[in-house]
């Protein structure tokens, strides 16, 4: 399941959540030290080497990593036994619980909680433990060319994080492969950070409540303060001998780790301190001013668009049928957390004023560097006013293909033929094109496995409504153009017609193309015209623009981080989230959250019953005189 984390707080009281008020800042663990009076003017009892150290365990050792079998992060979650049991978000174990569901036995649905060590399912997801930090800063960037050639410098920064990050692995000697090192730009490269992670592969789930426990209030709540939901799942960590990362055995024993948190029944109480420990995915904090006016009035309006008008589909089918409810849970939930995410930066971030409040923050650093005369940083906010005109101008193509193409089945499916349509190109290749179709075929049972026809169409259209009517028709494959000519813009006839021709929508259909693949067949394939002809407008036809535009962005990003730190040389600048480790702290308190509103610092199952009426209340229509 796609998704980033949203980090636990360290304070985690089982059953509904708490709410904190944090200080500004995701701050790294190598800063953390830097913190440490005002963490302990909030209350904070341990010091920082108690929160993170190489040389004893410490708190860091209990927060886990959730990563996918190709070991990317997408989640958080905290060690609380000695036996290796650890918590996280519902939603983060969802596509865990989901594949070890079926129709006779929906776990999803129902709950599920194991009442011995031999009980436990089998969970198809990795963990990563933070073993250490080491600065290779000067091992990088003491490497790069100089010059203006950006372009040649971040090809040369991604050349070298990957060298270091093998060197360094390989110095682990027999351990080597139980590590992923990971080498990490921060302050947008002015700094890089390798993290090493132990990474087991024997994870098991323990538990889990009800989905409609799990994930009451669904995306309406999500991202969202007050919240009424049990947001926990429950996995353990195996481990083989001497308590190292081993593959799944019926021998392996839950791992033994260097720290656990104890469980806060009672929860905390007001102005009690508080921090989030964990892996907060990324984010874009430092945009540009002119990047927040794209992404709050163009960006994230339309994949919001994009993505309800795919939920919408999914919806009217899930709830008419258990069977396909489970089919398409994961990937609804998956679309859903980022379309609430999105919905809700679209409104924050004109609410907040912050496209004002950063164009403040330029103003002063533009003041700063003509007042210094400091000619490094000269041309910063030109290049930045430069990049984003043409980010205006390409930038939507990229997302429709993430959150439009890539979000059909058949297109998605077709996206991945490119590869054997080139082999097929070139005759002396015959054997290499063999082998690709083969391979593509041996995948077809896990591609098809969560399919549904009726959606499937349905998205299409919609897919191909939203490349028609929302981008410029002049950059649109000629495929599709012609076909929305013919079919005076009738998406639903187009889709039906493309079903109908395409090998891309059926499992069979599929099979039997890749047992004797056709160049001439594949280039005909409606699907695959589009998709292809798409994919090739945006990654190569507008690729030039593109790379100008990222080298550009690079280099002011980069200037206006060395800048800043320059500027105010004694202030702590808090680098953006970038898949690490971090660390954010506050009291917990209410708050206000909008006129006339006030919200508790807690949440009670009071809280579950009422919703619920509302809910009920709402679904009547009854007048305000009735209720």
């Amino acid at each position: 399941m796609k998704k980033k984390l949203i980090g636990l707080l360290l304070v985690l009281a089982i059953g509904f959540g708490q709410q904190a008020r944090a200080d500004e800042g995701m701050w790294p663990l190598f800063l953390i030290s830097q913190l440490q009076d005002s963490m302990a003017a909030r209350g904070l009892k341990l010091t920082a080497e108690d929160i993170y150290s190489i040389n004893k365990a410490c708190v860091k050792d209990a927060v886990v990593r959730l990563m996918n079998k190709q070991n990317r992060m997408f989640c958080t979650g905290e060690i609380i036994s000695q036996e290796g049991l650890f918590l996280t978000n519902h939603h983060c174990g969802y596509g865990a619980i989901q594949e070890l569901s079926t129709n006779e036995d929906n776990i999803l649905a129902n709950g599920f909680w194991a009442k011995s060590h031999s009980e436990e399912r089998q969970a198809n997801f990795n963990i990563g433990l933070l073993s250490k930090l080491e600065d290779v800063t000067s091992m990088i960037i003491d490497s790069l060319p100089t010059g203006d050639d950006e372009s040649a410098r971040s090809k040369a920064a991604a050349a070298m994080v990957k060298s270091v990050a093998a060197k360094l692995k390989e110095a682990l000697g027999d351990d080597k492969d139980m590590y992923v090192i990971e080498v990490v730009p921060f302050w947008s490269g002015n700094r890089y950070i390798a993290m090493y992670y132990e990474v087991f592969t024997d994870i098991r789930l323990v538990g889990t409540p009800p989905e409609n426990i799990g994930k009451f209030g669904g995306e309406t709540d999500n991202w969202e303060w007050p919240r009424h939901t049990c947001d926990i799942s429950i996995f353990r960590i195996y481990a083989g001998a001497n308590n190292k990362p081993a593959k799944f055995d019926a021998a392996n024993k839950p791992y033994t780790p260097k720290y656990f948190f104890p469980i806060n029944i009672q929860g905390p109480q007001e102005k009690s301190y508080a921090m989030i420990l964990g892996y907060p995915g990324r984010t874009q904090r430092s945009t540009f001013s002119e990047g927040i006016k794209y992404y709050s009035e163009k960006e994230r309006p339309m994949r919001v668009k994009v993505r309800r008008d795919i939920l919408d589909i999914y919806e009217s089918y899930m709830h008419k049928d258990p069977k396909i409810k489970l089919m398409y849970a994961d990937k609804f939930a998956g679309l859903s957390n980022y379309w609430k995410k999105f919905m809700g930066e679209a409104t924050a971030l004109k609410k907040l004023s912050i496209y004002d409040r950063r164009k403040a923050e330029e103003n002063k650093f533009a003041a700063w560097v003509k007042n210094t005369n400091n000619t490094k940083y000269a041309n910063v906010i030109s290049m930045y006013n430069e990049a984003y005109a043409d980010v205006d101008k390409y930038g939507m193509y990229g997302v429709y293909l993430q959150d439009g193409i890539s979000n059909s089945q058949p297109m998605r499916f077709a996206m991945g033929a490119a590869e054997l349509e080139k082999l097929l190109m070139d005759k002396s290749k015959k054997e290499e094109a063999k082998k690709a179709a083969t391979e593509m075929a041996a995948d077809l049972d896990e591609d098809f496995k969560e399919f549904y026809e009726p959606i499937e169409k349905k998205v299409l259209a919609s897919v191909l409504m939203h490349l028609v009517e929302d981008l410029d028709n002049a950059t649109l494959p000629k495929a599709l153009t012609d076909m929305a000519t013919k079919y005076k813009k009738d998406y639903a006839a187009m889709a039906e017609m493309m079903w109908n021709k395409s090998v891309f929508v059926s499992k069979d259909k599929l099979a039997a193309f890749l047992k004797s693949p056709s160049l001439k067949k594949l280039q005909k394939d409606p699907i695959y015209a589009v998709t292809s002809g798409y994919t090739n407008e945006v990654t190569k036809n507008m690729q030039p623009e593109i790379m100008k535009i990222n080298a550009k962005l690079g280099k002011a990003n980069r200037l206006y981080q060395a800048g800043i730190m320059e500027m105010s040389p004694n202030s702590l600048n808090n680098p953006d989230a970038n898949g690490t480790m971090r660390l954010t702290y506050g009291r917990v308190l209410p708050y206000n959250g909008k006129d006339a509103t006030f919200f508790k610092e807690f949440t009670t199952s009071r809280g579950v019953i009422e919703n619920i009426l509302l809910a009920m209340l709402n679904s009547m229509h009854l007048p305000d005189s009735s209720i």
